[in-house]
């Protein structure tokens, strides 16, 4: 086998130069025409050398275009927004709160965004304010008090707020198409969730809910023991009142003994007497007696009746009625 040498022309080392460079050329413009795009992102090209922007945007892969044109890109994935800030409740009091949202880009309207807002950046800044408003404006809805008994609603209230803001009312998008101004339209964004994930009240406002549960604690202890006091009170005036029947009702029943047992007494003693009347009367008219014979007889029978009765009586005093008996 023979190996010949091969003279290259002048004309030919030029031509195969060329080659060379052209492949290379193509290959430059290739690689710098080649972009890609991640799983997770969308990207509108641009065109830096014509200033132009693509009517449509791309997601992920490997796209080629103008040469030198780079993409705008915006995550394809949802957002999440996190703001911890202040916000005044209608009735004036200043309310720490901790509230993270989700937000995305819709895909039809990345061109628009990037018109108005031009990159990622800005326009997430946007969107941020725009729910920080949304989120502000809620909290002027309800009063102070309403952030520990109507959270939920608060929530639910943020949420509608939130997705006004981000993604502006129809009649919004239909004249900023009509005119080319942005009315109502929103940020080109579109709104997932939120969640208010913290409250802080006031600190003056927290104490004077505590020192008004410690008042109520307080009126509703004395009203107790008010309660108390008042049911001992009543229970002893009631034992004391039948303390006192049962001592009227013992007097009047000793009173009416008394009262009885005098009436018997008298009548007792009246009737002895009447007896010893009629006993007088019958001596009086049976024996004919003067009143001197009568009380001769009485002090007979009162002689007659003490057994060892011992008299002793002063001169001239005269103690027999026996005389007046002998005349008889």
């Amino acid at each position: 086998m023979e190996i010949c040498d091969i003279k290259m022309t002048p004309a030919k080392v030029g031509f195969g130069a060329c080659s060379i460079i052209s492949i290379i050329t193509c290959v430059a413009l290739v690689v710098v025409s080649l972009k890609k795009l991640s799983s997770v992102e969308y990207g509108v090209q641009y065109d830096k050398w014509e200033k132009t922007l693509d009517d449509a945007a791309k997601q992920g892969g490997l796209h080629l275009g103008p040469p030198g044109y780079s993409f705008v890109k915006f995550p394809s994935t949802q957002i999440t927004a996190n703001l911890v800030n202040t916000c005044v409740s209608r009735d004036g009091l200043r309310v720490e709160i901790d509230v993270t949202f989700q937000y995305q880009m819709p895909v039809e309207y990345i061109v628009d965004a990037i018109e108005n807002y031009r990159d990622f950046k800005t326009w997430s800044t946007v969107v941020e304010a725009a729910g920080n408003s949304a989120i502000q404006h809620t909290c002027s809805e309800f009063n102070v008090t309403n952030f520990q008994t109507k959270r939920a609603l608060i929530q639910t209230a943020m949420q509608d707020n939130l997705q006004f803001k981000l993604e502006g009312s129809v009649e919004g998008k239909l004249q900023e198409s009509l005119n080319g101004t942005l009315n109502d339209s929103g940020v080109y964004a579109l709104a997932t969730s939120l969640q208010l994930r913290n409250v802080e009240l006031p600190e003056a406002y927290k104490n004077a809910i505590a020192n008004k549960q410690r008042a109520e604690e307080d009126i509703a202890l004395a009203g107790n023991q008010r309660t108390q006091e008042t049911t001992k009170a009543t229970t002893e005036k009631l034992a004391a009142d039948e303390e006192a029947r049962k001592i009227l009702d013992s007097a009047y029943n000793t009173g009416n003994v008394t009262i009885i047992e005098a009436n018997l007494k008298a009548q007792e003693t009246l009737f002895a007497f009447s007896k010893e009347t009629e006993v007088l009367l019958e001596a009086k008219d049976n024996f004919n007696l003067s009143p001197d014979g009568i009380l001769a007889y009485m002090t007979n029978q009162l002689y007659s009746s003490a057994g060892g009765l011992d008299v002793t009586v002063g001169e001239p005093a005269r103690i027999s009625r026996k005389d007046q008996l002998s005349e008889l």
